[in-house]
């Protein structure tokens, strides 16, 4: 007869067993898995993902209830899921919630399975929470599995620099300038990048391991070759917002400062490299980069204009300063950690502002006045230009629109998951401006997911969502100095947050972000068992 303990260790190892290994197709194989081309890209991934996850989950359950009847405990279940964290309890409310929200929707269809050719219905936020918890209980610490996942994300990305390029290693069906790698147009590609490149450029910054950081340095100007070329300003959102939190955690000790000064070397060695690849033979870039007035964007400044090439300059010089400082003892950047932090969140605040004055005065904000009615005096409202971020000033304000106009019911749990586009296009005065606006083009998101949230699953599905979120970050990042990859679990949901502000849930950046929070969640675990990993490179 088995015993209790046996039971428990062989129900752990193999459901460790099956996630590990479904960690590894999802991050090795399925980024790759492209067949037939880009003709129905998203839904042959989507499909690889449902299948994969489906029967993972369904085995994982089957294991965990074997298990339980071996031991004749079913109070053992209770036991294994008890010790509950913040991130867990919100993660349960957005489980209830969108249950709810599904069970309330009037488009039954949709709000299960989701819209066509996006399928974030009810059945894949469930698969994004359970995936949350079976990785947060079973997933097994392992850096050269990480290693793979970062080797695979490269190649992910040196296709897409070649693409972007009208370079073409591996021919696909349907190749063009709006595709590119092996994940589909711009944006998937960049939802991907968001989640993926950051785990390696803060595994670089919090390493103390020289192998780690030599390989995780490659990968890193990579991912930064690949960000600054794809053709979508959202990357830029995400370098901004990465480099600012690393700067403010660098302020811990003088090691991490300097790998933060090394990262934004990196970054400006990657916009010359960007520029350089232009003169390859046979290399042309797809994606203009100048606006239709003529004036140069972003990356026009970064690849064509000398300021990159003079703060390279400036970050070596202050580098080398700073060095010298640190072995004459003159510089001790943790002694004075508390005014460093205060000036970056007063910078943070006056970039944030700044930004805020300039986004008035190019008019992608504006006052709009509205005028008297029965009910109250006339007022100034705050809303976007409608052309702003190629349409995105439409949707923004179509989905507000679309939150107005729902009853106090529909505020709370929303219309359904994935149940944006049935909802607006049942509104005439919704359809009709959309229609204006991209004609035959269907609307299935607001293109942030914030707000696409609070339509879908209502004011308690979105506050659980973000709950989980930030909750999540706030923790990884206090207890990062005891796991080596709680920093980089933080910073990842960090950057698909911010990057998602201008973007959408898809299969191929959500399914990855929801793993990241349930490793992040073991190591937390594990810190409080005691087990403490710095950095052993295990």
């Amino acid at each position: 007869m088995t015993s209790h303990s046996e039971a428990g260790r062989w129900h752990g190892d193999i459901c460790q067993g099956i996630i590990m290994a479904y960690f590894l197709v999802m991050t090795v194989i399925y980024p790759f898995y492209a067949p037939g081309g880009y003709a129905r890209i998203g839904e042959v991934k989507y499909a690889f993902f449902r299948n994969i996850t489906l029967v993972t989950l369904a085995v994982m359950a089957a294991v965990i209830i074997l298990s339980v009847l071996v031991r004749r405990d079913w109070e053992w279940v209770v036991r294994n899921y008890r010790q509950m964290s913040v991130t867990d309890w919100f993660a349960y409310g957005y489980f209830a919630v969108v249950l709810l929200s599904y069970l309330c929707s009037t488009y039954k269809r949709d709000a299960l399975w989701g819209a066509e050719g996006w399928y974030m219905g009810a059945v894949t936020q469930i698969m994004f929470v359970l995936l949350y918890f079976f990785f947060s209980r079973y997933f097994q610490y392992n850096l050269k599995w990480i290693g793979l996942c970062l080797l695979a994300a490269s190649g992910v990305f040196v296709l897409g620099i070649c693409n972007s390029y009208s370079f073409y290693p591996i021919q696909m069906e349907g190749q063009g300038e709006g595709f590119i790698s092996t994940l589909g147009n711009i944006n998937w590609f960049c939802g991907y990048w968001s989640v993926t490149a950051p785990l390696g450029m803060t595994l670089y910054w919090c390493s103390k391991n020289g192998k780690i950081r030599f390989f995780t340095g490659i990968y890193s100007v990579i991912a930064m070759v690949a960000g600054i070329t794809q053709g979508s300003s959202s990357a830029y959102l995400v370098f901004i917002v990465l480099l600012l939190t690393l700067c403010i955690l660098s302020f811990q000790d003088n090691r991490r400062f300097y790998r933060f000064l090394e990262l934004c070397m990196m970054f400006a060695l990657s916009c010359q490299t960007a520029g350089l690849l232009l003169y390859l033979p046979g290399f042309t870039y797809n994606y203009m980069y100048y606006g239709p007035d003529g004036k140069s964007g972003v990356m026009a400044f970064v690849w064509n204009g000398n300021g990159i090439g003079w703060i390279l300059f400036a970050l070596i010089v202050g580098y080398a300063l700073c060095r010298i400082l640190e072995r004459r003892g003159c510089f001790r950047i943790e002694k004075h950690r508390w005014l460093w932090t205060i000036l970056s969140v007063v910078v943070v605040v006056v970039i944030c502002v700044v930004v805020f004055f300039i986004l008035i005065d190019n008019k992608v904000l504006y006052f709009r006045e509205v005028p008297f009615t029965v009910e109250r005096d006339g007022y100034l409202e705050l809303v976007f230009d409608e052309d702003w971020g190629n349409g995105r000033g439409a949707t923004w304000n179509c989905g507000i629109e679309a939150y107005r106009s729902m009853d106090t019911v529909h505020k709370m749990i929303g219309v359904g998951p994935d149940c944006f586009s049935d909802y607006i296009y049942d509104k005439p005065e919704l359809a009709q401006k959309l229609g204006d606006r991209f004609v035959n083009l269907r609307l299935t998101n607001a293109h942030n997911e914030q707000l696409t949230t609070l339509v879908n699953v209502g004011v308690l599905g979105w506050l659980c969502y973000m709950g989980i979120f930030v909750t999540a970050f706030v923790r990884y990042v206090r207890r990062g100095k005891g796991q080596l990859l709680l920093y980089p679990c933080a910073i990842c949901i960090l950057a698909y947050t911010i990057h998602n502000l201008v973007s959408f849930q898809q299969v191929l950046s959500t399914p990855y972000v929801f793993m990241i929070l349930g490793i992040g969640e073991k190591l937390c675990r594990n810190t409080q068992e005691g087990t403490v990993d710095e950095d052993s490179g295990r």
